[in-house]
């Protein structure tokens, strides 16, 4: 008799489980309101970074940053013509003076580390520059985060001589 009634008991627990467990599960209420878009103001050509208009002071200009934690200096030469970056030439140098571009022992690490290298770097920043003539405007070049970090700084402190 005992054994009627526990199976009885399994036979109704199931039951039950089973009719909970394929129940429909209700859907979320929909909102009582829809929120409004928020507009996205449109950028003027005088906004984006491409389209700004800077005109630098002619000269040549030149920038150095500290020594860093690998132990080169970042440099940077700038010649302005016409109101605009005409020449850009950077580099790090060791505590000799060496260049980190012409250091081959070097680049064949850092490229095997990531895939670029002195050499192939920094051209491309250089030349960014020349294009966009907005130091915020030049993209980091994969594999050189750093090394465009400092570029960055290098070259606006380069820049701000033309306001002393």
């Amino acid at each position: 008799m005992k054994n009627k009634i526990f199976i009885l008991f399994i036979v109704i627990a199931m039951v039950i489980f089973t009719a909970v467990a394929c129940t429909r599960e209700e859907a979320p209420p929909a909102p009582t309101e829809i929120p409004e878009e928020t507009p996205v103001p449109e950028e003027t050509p005088q906004e984006t970074p491409e389209a700004r208009e800077i005109e630098y002071e002619d000269g040549t200009y030149t920038g150095e940053l500290e020594v860093n934690e690998k132990g080169w200096t970042s440099v940077v030469e700038i010649v302005v013509e016409d109101g605009k970056i005409t020449e850009v030439d950077y580099d790090e140098l060791d505590e000799d003076g060496n260049r980190k571009s012409e250091d081959e022992e070097y680049n064949e690490r850092w490229e095997a580390a990531a895939g670029i290298s002195a050499p192939e770097a920094y051209p491309q920043l250089e030349q960014s520059l020349i294009e966009t003539q907005d130091i915020d405007a030049v993209d980091a070049v994969s594999g050189a985060t750093a090394t465009t970090r400092d570029f960055k700084d290098v070259v606006q402190q380069a820049l701000d001589q033309q306001n002393q």
